[in-house]
């Protein structure tokens, strides 16, 4: 198969603590996160992958000349319909005669960017995700919500070799859902259904594979549900996450979970993007590649978070 050749990450400077919503609400109900990354007004899914595109390019050997595909992943694409994919490539410099797909409607959209990228045939193929999911203010998917763009440059060689693939899919409805022309991400918080749903398709998934990693890299919607997922396939797998302190960021989790493994020197890892409703797809990665995520943060408050998010908005329709 194919092999990662770099990659790149781009997370908001925008962090809001766990403890402003618990003086807003009298509680916080994103378990096991600590604090979360917050887009700024201006920041989309679009925004972010065309960044964590330019600093995956960056350290690459080739350049955006060489690039023969791009697939992005996203649950929050700025329109319900309209090439996002064709806005990132043109953003991003790629040449005009670039394969484009674009994957929705499910936080597996990350994984299925990477498989649409890897079964392209293409020299070098670009699979980005990139997302910033949104609930109502008083509920556990808002108070999870972070943000954030992986892009991985999938080449014929890399210090990262794709062992295998699965994929894996039993319905669990009604897990999470957002109603076409809607903004906010719903579920019907049947906590011990949604917990079934997610170990039950994430360890599906993992049990697809002919050889089990060392470590595991889920989609994280909170920062307790992985660990769940780790004793699923027989808690033998170090499990790895980002959500405790970046929020869930939703398409991109499962590749931030990637990059904490590899930030911790995990060579065998098996990335598992999973999506509600309920399907997953895994890849058992060998080898790691450095990725530098360090940057300038600033603290702001739930009023600024409120007016960041849209949450709060003028007489004339404009965020405050």
């Amino acid at each position: 198969m194919n092999a990662i050749e770099c990659c790149g990450a781009y997370v908001p400077r925008y962090r809001i603590d766990a403890s402003e919503f618990t003086e807003a609400w009298g509680a916080f109900q994103a378990r096991g996160v600590s604090e979360k990354a917050v887009a700024e007004s201006d920041e989309d899914a679009v925004t972010m992958a065309v960044e964590a595109i330019e600093r995956a390019l960056a350290t690459s050997e080739y350049s955006r000349d060489d690039v023969d595909t791009l697939a992005i992943g996203t649950t929050t694409p700025p329109v319900d319909e309209g090439d996002v994919a064709a806005q990132v490539a043109e953003i991003s410099g790629l040449r005009r005669s670039v394969e484009l797909s674009t994957h929705t409607q499910s936080t597996r959209a990350g994984t299925a960017a990477l498989t649409a990228a890897v079964e392209s045939g293409s020299s070098l193929s670009i699979a980005v995700a990139a997302d910033c999911p949104i609930g109502a203010p008083d509920g556990a998917i808002d108070h999870a919500a972070g943000a954030g763009a992986v892009a991985l440059l999938i080449a014929e060689d890399g210090p990262v070799s794709i062992e295998e693939s699965a994929s894996y899919a039993h319905e669990f409805p009604g897990t999470r859902f957002r109603q076409r022309g809607q903004t906010n991400v719903e579920s019907y918080d049947a906590t011990a259904f949604e917990r079934d749903a997610y170990t039950s398709v994430v360890a599906g998934a993992v049990d697809a594979l002919d050889h089990t990693g060392a470590a595991l890299a889920p989609t994280a919607p909170d920062g307790s549900m992985p660990y769940r997922a780790g004793r699923a396939v027989g808690g033998e797998m170090d499990v790895y996450e980002q959500t405790s302190s970046l929020g869930d960021t939703g398409a991109a989790s499962s590749l931030f979970s990637l990059l904490a493994a590899w930030q911790d020197g995990e060579d065998d890892v098996v990335v598992v993007g999973y999506g509600d409703g309920a399907s997953a797809n895994a890849f058992r990665l060998a080898g790691s590649i450095s990725v530098e995520m360090t940057r300038e943060t600033t603290s702001i408050t739930y009023d600024e978070y409120l007016r960041k998010r849209g949450h709060v908005v003028s007489d004339t329709g404009g965020v405050n």
